[in-house]
C-alpha cells in the first residue's frame, strides 16, 4: 500500500507542522537554519514539484533582501565592523543577525505553503469542525479568499481586454477608469456569490446541529508510531535548546559559527525530524519506481 505525507491522519500533520515552525523559531543558528531551508525547499518540491513555490518566489525574495539590507542599518551592537556606510558601522554580527532572520522567515511562509498542500479543506474541518464549527468555516473562507479574487480578476481582465478595455494600454485617465471598473466588477461578482453561498449555508442547516463529516479519518499504527517519534525528537530538540545548543551567542563575544561537541547531535535530531516527509514521500517514489520496473 503506497502511504505518502498526504495519507497521515490530520491530527499527525497538525503537530508535525507545529513542532516544526517551532523549532525554527526556537534555534537560531545559520548552519540549521541553512540545512532546515534546504529541506523545507525539498519537502516543496517533492509535494508539488515546487509550482506554489515558484508563485512566491519574489515575495520571498524581496522580503529576504529587505531584511538583509535593513538589519544591518538599525542594528550596530557588535565588536566587528566591516565598513562604513553613509558614516554608520556595519557590524558583521547584524549581518550575520540579518541571514538568520531572512532564512528563519522564508522557511516558516515555505512551511505554510507546503501545510496548504497537505491539509485539505476536509481535513481541518475534520479536526476544528466540531469545536469551533463558525471558526473552523471562517478561517477556510479566509485562506481561500486572496486566491479567489487573483483568479476572479484575471478572468475579469480577460475578458474585459477582448472588449478593448485595458488596463496596460492607453493614457493613465483611460488605465485608471478601466481599474475601477476590473474593480466595480469583481467586488460585484464577490458581493452576489457571497449572498448565494450564504442562502445556499442557510438552506442546508448549517450551524444548526452537530455537523457531520465528509470523511472519518482514524488514527492508524503507523500514524500513532511517527506521532510518537516526533513526540520524542522534538523533546530532544526543546532540551537542546534549554542547554543552549543551537542557539548562535553573539554578544559579548560572537561564537563560532561551525558545530561543536554535543550540538551535532542535536543537528542531526533538527535533521531527522523536518526530514521525515522527505523520507516518507521519497520512499514512496523508489517504491513506485520499483513497481513499474516489475510491470
Amino acid at each position: 500500500m503506497i502511504r505518502g505525507i498526504r495519507s497521515f491522519h490530520p491530527l499527525v500533520l497538525l503537530i508535525f507542522y507545529c513542532y516544526v515552525i517551532t523549532s525554527l523559531m526556537l534555534y537560531q543558528h545559520p548552519f540549521f537554519l541553512v540545512t532546515a531551508f534546504c529541506l523545507i525547499i525539498s519537502m516543496n518540491v517533492m509535494l508539488d514539484s515546487g509550482v506554489q513555490l515558484k508563485r512566491w518566489r519574489k515575495m520571498l525574495l524581496l522580503m529576504s533582501l529587505f531584511i538583509l539590507l535593513l538589519t544591518p542599518l538599525f542594528n550596530r551592537r557588535g565588536n566587528h565592523i566591516l565598513f562604513y556606510l553613509f558614516g554608520n558601522q556595519v557590524m558583521l554580527e547584524a549581518v550575520i543577525q540579518g541571514i538568520m532572520i531572512a532564512l528563519t522567515l522564508v522557511s516558516i511562509l515555505a512551511m505554510f505553503l507546503t501545510f496548504n498542500l497537505v491539509m485539505t479543506a476536509d481535513k481541518f474541518l475534520f479536526l476544528f469542525s466540531k469545536w469551533f464549527p463558525r471558526w473552523a468555516m471562517l478561517i477556510l473562507i479566509s485562506m481561500r479568499f486572496v486566491p479567489l479574487l487573483r483568479k476572479r480578476l484575471t478572468e475579469i481582465e480577460q475578458v474585459q481586454q477582448v472588449k478593448g478595455l485595458s488596463i496596460k494600454q492607453g493614457t493613465l485617465k483611460q488605465r485608471a477608469k478601466n481599474g475601477m471598473l476590473l474593480i466595480q466588477i469583481l467586488l460585484t461578482f464577490s458581493l452576489e456569490e457571497s449572498i448565494q453561498t450564504a442562502d445556499s449555508m442557510s438552506a442546508r442547516g448549517y450551524g444548526l446541529g452537530k455537523r457531520s463529516k465528509y470523511q472519518a479519518y482514524t488514527m492508524k499504527k503507523l500514524d500513532w508510531v511517527v506521532l510518537q517519534v516526533m513526540t520524542f525528537l522534538f523533546g530532544l530538540i526543546l532540551f537542546g535548546w534549554w542547554l543552549g545548543d543551537g542557539v548562535l551567542s553573539m554578544l559579548p563575544i560572537l561564537e563560532s559559527i561551525w558545530l561543536s561537541g554535543r550540538e551535532w547531535f542535536y543537528y542531526l535530531i533538527w535533521c531527522v525530524l523536518i526530514g521525515i516527509p522527505i523520507f516518507v514521500e521519497g520512499k514512496e517514489v523508489l517504491k513506485w519506481k520499483f513497481y513499474q520496473q516489475k510491470i
